[in-house]
Formats: C-alpha cells, sequence, structure tokens
C-alpha cells in the first residue's frame, strides 16, 4: 500500500514537471514566432524601395518614393513625387489652366543633389466651376522626377519642400517636409519601381513616338480674340476624342477644343479658342502644344502662321520637299520601273545627232514639256479624286485594267511606228533629214514620248519620290501642284540640261544604218514592255480579258503592218479606224468579263506560297503583341521596283535565310487591284505607293518602315533593332 501511494506521488511530481516544462516551451516558441516576426519585418522593410514617411492631410497625404534601393552606379536615379488625394479631389498639372496652382517643390538641404526635373504625365480636363477650365489629376498622382548626383555612387539625401493643392468645390493649400535617404550599394529594384514606371509611361513622347504627324498650325480671328487651329494625323489607328493644351501664350488662355475628324477618324483639326489674345501677337511665336487622346499623347513645338496653313517641323517644310520632289524625278529615270521606258528616252537622244542646235532644242524641249504635263495631269487627277472621297495613291492607275489594255495599245502603236509601219506618233526614220526635224509632227511626237514615258514611270515610288507624294496628298491642292510640278521637272531634267546645253548632242554617235537595227530593237522592247501590262491585265481582270486584248492587239499590229503600205492617208486613217474599234470593244468587254478575274497569288512557286502568309492586320497587331518578328512586304505585279527588290534582296541570302527563320513571320500584302486595307496600311506611315517593307518585332511594336529601294544590310539591321525591347530602349536614348 506504502509502495502504491509511493509511486503516486512521484507520478504527480513527474507530472508538474512536464506540465512546467510544457509552459516553458510555449512561452519560449511564443518569443520565437515575435523574434521571427520582428527580424522578417526588418528584412522586408529593408528589401523594399526606400520611401520618405507620408505627411497626411484632411483631403490629402504626399510621399517620396525611389525606384531602386541604393544609389548604385549611376549618375541619374528615378524617383518620385506620389501625391495621394480624397476621391473626388484633384491637383493641377504644370499648367493649370484658368485657375489653380501646380505643386511645387524645393530641394534646398538635399545632399549629393546636382538636380530634378519632374517628367509631368498627361493630364486631364478637370470639371468645370464658373465657366473655368482647368487641366490636372484626379484622385492621385505620382510625378517622375530624374534626379541627377553630384558624386554617383555615394549615398543621397534628399529633403523636398513640396506645396500643392487638393481641391474639389474649394481648394485647400498644402505643405509637406520630406525626407528620403538611399545609401550607397546595389541599385536594386525596389516594390515602388512598377509606380514609377507607370507614371512614366503616361508622360507625352513626341508625336512622332506617339504614332502622330503634325500637318500644320494656323491662327485666326473669332469673336473679338483669336483661335489656333492644328492639323494632325495618325498613322497608327485612327483618333478617337483627341483633346489640346497649348502653352507659352503671353497672357491669354486656351479654352477646350472644337475637334473636327477626316480620313475615316486619321486626319484630326483641333480649333482652340483663344481668349485675351490678338492673332497677330500669337502668329509667328513658339507654342507648346501637348496632345491627348486615351492612353496616347505626345508633344511637339509650333510656331502659328497667320491665316495660312504651313508645315510646322523643319525637315517638312513646302520649300524642302519641292527639292526633294525634283532629285526624286531626276532619281526616277533610274530606277527600275522605268526601264520601260528608256529605250524611248534613248532614242529620243540619238534621234538628235547630226541635227541643229535649234531643232535639237526644240524636240528635247517638247519631250520635257509632255513629262511636266503628265504629272500636271496625274496632279489634277489625284485632286479630283480626293476631293470626291476616293482612296488615292501614287501607281493607282495601275489597279485598272482599261488602263493596262490603253497602255498595252498605245506600246504596241509606238513599237509599230518604230518598225516604219505606222507615219503617227513616233517618226519612222530616226536618220531624217535636218528640215525634218522642225516639222510639227515631229515635236508631237516628242511631246507624246514624254507624256508616255511618264504614265508607265509612275507606278514607281523611288526613295525621295515616296516622301515628295506622301506629304502632298495629306496637304492642300496647291501642295499637290506644286510637288507634282517638281517631280516632273525633276524627271524631264536630263532633256532640259540637253537642251540648255545643245552642243552635248554633237557627242552623240552619228546616224547610220545602225540606227536601223536600233530601231527593230527599241519596237521589240516596247513589245515586250506590252506582254508585261497584259501578264498584269491577267492578273487583275482574268486571263479571258488578256486574251482577248492580245488577239485585238495582235490583229492591230497585223493591219498595221498590211497597211503600211498604202497611201499614207488611208493608211492613217485605217489605223486610226482600228485602234477606234479596238477601243469600243475594250469598253464592252471589259465589264462583262472582268467578273472572272483569277485571285491573284502573292507569290509565284510553292516554297514561297509556304513562305509568306497573306496580309491580315488583326493578325498583325495579335502577332506584334506575343513579341514575335514579322516582315511585311506591300508589293504588286506592275511594280518592277518591287520585283527587283525580290530579285537583290528578298530572294538571296542572308534576307530570305532569315524569312524562313521558324521565329521570323513573312506577310505579304499584294496590292495589284485596289485593296482598302491594304490602302490604309499604306497611310500609316505616310507612303501613298509601294512598294513598302516594315519589321516589326519587341523592339519595334509600331514597326521599323524600310526605303523604298532595299538593301541586305538595312534589312539585316531592322532586324536586329526589332529583336528586343533593349535596342528599342537604345535607339530611343540616340
Amino acid at each position: 500500500m506504502s509502495s502504491l501511494l509511493g509511486r503516486t506521488a512521484r507520478e504527480v511530481v513527474i507530472g508538474r514537471r512536464h506540465a512546467r516544462l510544457r509552459r516553458a516551451h510555449a512561452v519560449m516558441g511564443r518569443w520565437t514566432a515575435l523574434l521571427i516576426l520582428l527580424v522578417l519585418a526588418i528584412v522586408g522593410r529593408s528589401a523594399q524601395a526606400a520611401t520618405s514617411d507620408w505627411v497626411n492631410e484632411q483631403h490629402g497625404a504626399a510621399r517620396l518614393i525611389s525606384a531602386v534601393e541604393a544609389t548604385g552606379s549611376s549618375t541619374q536615379l528615378d524617383i518620385g513625387l506620389q501625391l495621394r488625394l480624397t476621391p473626388g479631389w484633384h491637383t493641377y498639372w504644370r499648367r493649370p489652366g484658368d485657375a489653380g496652382i501646380p505643386p511645387v517643390i524645393d530641394w534646398k538641404g538635399s545632399e549629393n543633389l546636382a538636380g530634378a526635373e519632374i517628367a509631368w504625365p498627361a493630364p486631364v480636363r478637370l470639371p468645370s466651376l464658373g465657366g473655368l477650365e482647368t487641366l490636372g489629376y484626379e484622385d492621385g498622382v505620382v510625378l517622375p522626377i530624374a534626379v541627377r548626383l553630384v558624386h554617383p555612387g555615394a549615398p543621397l539625401h534628399l529633403h523636398a519642400e513640396v506645396d500643392y493643392a487638393s481641391c474639389k468645390d474649394i481648394c485647400i493649400p498644402y505643405h509637406a517636409s520630406l525626407d528620403l535617404v538611399l545609401p550607397s550599394g546595389l541599385a536594386q529594384p525596389g516594390t515602388e519601381a512598377p509606380l514609377i514606371a507607370a507614371a512614366q509611361r503616361r508622360v507625352p513622347e513626341d508625336l512622332t513616338a506617339a504614332q502622330w504627324k503634325l500637318l500644320g498650325a494656323t491662327v485666326g480671328t473669332e469673336r473679338g480674340g483669336a483661335a489656333l487651329s492644328v492639323r494632325l494625323a495618325s498613322v497608327a489607328g485612327p483618333f478617337a476624342s483627341p483633346d489640346l493644351f497649348v502653352e507659352g501664350l503671353a497672357k491669354g488662355s486656351a479654352g477646350r477644343p472644337e475637334v473636327s475628324l477626316a480620313d475615316s477618324g486619321r486626319t484630326a483639326t483641333l480649333r482652340v479658342p483663344i481668349l485675351s489674345e490678338a492673332p497677330d501677337a500669337i502668329a509667328g511665336t513658339k507654342l507648346r502644344i501637348t496632345v491627348v487622346d486615351g492612353a496616347r499623347a505626345g508633344e511637339a513645338d509650333v510656331i502659328p502662321q497667320f491665316g495660312i496653313l504651313a508645315p510646322i517641323r523643319a525637315d517638312a517644310t513646302l520649300g524642302a520637299i519641292l527639292g526633294i520632289a525634283l532629285l526624286g524625278g531626276l532619281i526616277l529615270n533610274l530606277m527600275p520601273c522605268v526601264l520601260p521606258v528608256l529605250s524611248l528616252k534613248l532614242l529620243a537622244l540619238t534621234g538628235y545627232a547630226g541635227a541643229e542646235r535649234r531643232a535639237a532644242r526644240l524636240g528635247l524641249l517638247a519631250t520635257a514639256a509632255g513629262v511636266i504635263l503628265s504629272f500636271g495631269a496625274l496632279a489634277g487627277a489625284l485632286i479630283g479624286l480626293k476631293a470626291a472621297g476616293a482612296a488615292i495613291g501614287w501607281g493607282i492607275q495601275f489597279q485598272q485594267p482599261w488602263f493596262l489594255a490603253g497602255m498595252a495599245l498605245i506600246t504596241t502603236l509606238f513599237a509599230a511606228s518604230l518598225w516604219g509601219w505606222l507615219p503617227i506618233g513616233l517618226p519612222a526614220g530616226i536618220a531624217g533629214t535636218v528640215g525634218s526635224m522642225r516639222g510639227h509632227g515631229r515635236l508631237t511626237n516628242a511631246f507624246l514620248m514624254g507624256a508616255f514615258a511618264t504614265l508607265l514611270a509612275a507606278s514607281c515610288s523611288a526613295p525621295f519620290v515616296g516622301t515628295a507624294i506622301g506629304f502632298a496628298l495629306a496637304r492642300a491642292p496647291l501642295d499637290i501642284a506644286l510637288v507634282f510640278g517638281a517631280l516632273g521637272l525633276g524627271m524631264a531634267a536630263p532633256f532640259l540640261t540637253v537642251a540648255a546645253l545643245p552642243g552635248l548632242v554633237a557627242y552623240l554617235p552619228r546616224p547610220g544604218r545602225w540606227m536601223v537595227w536600233l530601231e527593230r530593237a527599241l519596237g521589240l522592247a516596247l513589245l515586250g514592255t506590252a506582254v508585261w501590262l497584259l501578264s498584269v491585265l491577267a492578273l487583275e481582270a482574268g486571263v479571258k480579258v488578256a486574251i482577248v486584248v492580245s488577239v485585238m492587239l495582235a490583229l492591230l499590229l497585223a493591219a498595221v503592218a498590211w497597211r503600211h503600205r498604202l497611201p499614207v492617208g488611208r493608211s492613217a486613217r485605217g489605223v486610226v479606224g482600228i485602234a477606234a474599234l479596238m477601243l469600243a470593244a475594250l469598253a464592252v468587254l471589259l465589264p462583262s468579263l472582268r467578273g472572272q478575274a483569277l485571285a491573284i497569288r502573292p507569290t509565284s512557286s510553292p516554297s514561297d506560297t509556304q513562305q509568306w502568309q497573306v496580309f491580315d492586320e488583326a493578325a498583325l497587331r495579335q502577332m506584334v503583341s506575343d513579341g514575335k518578328l514579322v516582315f511585311v512586304d506591300v508589293t504588286a505585279a506592275w511594280c518592277l521596283t518591287c520585283k527587283a527588290n525580290e530579285l537583290a534582296v528578298l530572294d538571296r541570302p542572308p534576307v530570305a535565310a532569315r524569312l524562313h527563320d521558324p521565329g521570323v513571320i513573312a506577310m505579304r500584302a499584294d496590292w495589284t487591284r485596289p485593296d482598302p486595307q491594304i490602302t490604309a496600311y499604306l497611310q500609316n506611315f505616310g507612303r501613298y505607293g509601294v512598294p513598302l517593307d516594315v519589321v516589326y518585332g519587341p523592339g519595334a511594336p509600331q514597326g521599323i518602315a524600310l526605303s523604298e529601294l532595299l538593301s541586305a544590310e538595312a534589312v539585316m539591321d531592322a532586324f536586329r533593332r526589332a529583336a528586343t525591347a533593349d535596342a528599342r530602349k537604345q535607339e530611343a536614348a540616340q
């Protein structure tokens, strides 16, 4: 019994000891957990981006934030002033509008600070109060600040005395004293970095980066004050609801703009009333404009002109564009699309060998006049189409079957003339007497040759030609006429040069029997041009149409070959009758047969068909958003420059190998026939003709447009720039 009691007592004592140990362990566990939480809190705090403490007010709070934890080795750091407001309250932009004060920062007392520059995110137009227009930010904002260090790598102490306002029905001014310390060390991103990055994305870039083009600015009189009108073109989708903010006015204030959209929303005119300012005080004054349209925003400096719409950018003045057009017209003589008419030009020059200077000068001037007046006719046609609201572009006449058939007819007749079968058109005998050079028929032939050369060359978009035409077709009719006149003058420059210096004709070979063989060869070249035009006609209007036209041309050529043996008068009347009959037949047949047109294939070989995808802008945008490399080739069957690019660059290494790479998507848009989607895509890049080649990628989501004449180096360089986002940042920095 006693042993049982003793054992029980020992068990009770042991149980009590175990209980005390369990309680001690529990207490130690709680303290350990608290210690761990404290350590984690300290570690977590040190891992966050450095910030100052909030300075709170009734309707606002302010603090400084940093995108990095330490100063690192850079000379510049990104920080931000974060203002947090009561919902429904607002603060102001750098230019508040009719009332209000923007945030102001005094950096006195800071250490290792060389300077600080605020980048202002795009504002919104705040609710009008008493007719006052104000600009700012609702519910709060982060103002990105670029801080420059005196000693890179050393610690930074920022002391900011901040004055700002929080407003709703009333405005309450607030003041905050803020301190932010960044130690030296590795500049690792912190948790506040996304806030600053998001604010930086809202800061307006230049208009080009925002995919807008400034077309011009004017100032006029409105209701006793002034009105500023700004015209913009969008190259990356239509405008939605653009707004315009104006800075730099001496004493007036800009109101809410009146917006007018055109060209399916791709052109916008914003007319802003400016109170208490005379128009002549604004004209010629440098202003800063900020355009905001949803998430897109851009800025530019403009100098409005009184009563006229003038281009603003220095590289887009009318004088500079006319110079570019002159150079483009001159280069047009050397482009691949002009090769079919080089025979005509050679024929003109050799035709003046041994002739007297006056006759040579008159003939060359007639050819130049044919070129220039034909460009004028093209300008008039484009002005009329634009006024009618039609889609316009350079070379669009080659999209019409009737034009191709008519050009094939004229080319065939010119070939017959060179073979001596036709006493009209070009002269049958190049080695004719000097007296024949003085005849009106000879001058008419020279004029027609210049006109014909222009019509065939109009499918070409040379490097400077594309720039000039892209500028002209977005402008007023007078500008279109001036630019096209400069293009014609440039293309006619070789003829005008020889006309001004007729002694150069003496250096040409003298006429002889070799001219007869040259005539025959050039006639075959022109007949080859007709065959090429018929092949394009087959793609546009169908094989049946092309066969019918070919048979009629063959019959016409046979009739001309037979009738040239008859007297000149009867021959001429017979040819004119046959040509008129053919044109009447074409007018009847083309509309009925065009519905049988074959589908246009973008490529001709099976391997190419597998390589190139058919152009689809929606699919293109999705591919680009997925970060893929995409190469877009806009071409046409009638564009010989496009074919030259394919043979010399796109179908040869290293570009061909790059296009066949699994990581590259090749997409081809065929503009042989009218296509509104492709026309709009061209105009997005300020182009109105083909070729157009664009490279997209992570480093170039908006695309890198290449020159009309491609080179392997330029294409491969565009691929490198588009491959990574880092390349885009480096390009922007440059």
